[in-house]
């Protein structure tokens, strides 16, 4: 958990932390997808984006990418 304040403020870490494992983070782009077998999903949100757009808007933000998503399968139903 972060603090806006003081020295473990998340808007001096993120981008820190994205650089430093951007190479475990960003997986491969093909034409149409990115493929992150073998890579470390780092996945992270704030309490502000959470409180604006709730649990299922795009709010997450996934290392190795540059804008924000909504959660893994959103309201898609399963083909099952």
């Amino acid at each position: 958990m972060f603090n806006r304040i003081g020295e473990r403020n998340p808007n001096r870490i993120f981008p820190r932390l994205q650089e430093m494992t951007r190479q475990l983070c960003q997986g491969q782009r093909h034409t149409g997808f990115h493929d992150y077998y073998g890579s470390i999903p780092i996945i992270v949100t704030g309490l502000k984006n959470l409180r604006e757009h709730g649990p299922k808007g795009s709010v997450f933000l996934r290392f190795g990418r540059d804008h924000t998503q909504p959660p893994a399968g959103g309201d898609r139903q399963s083909p099952l």
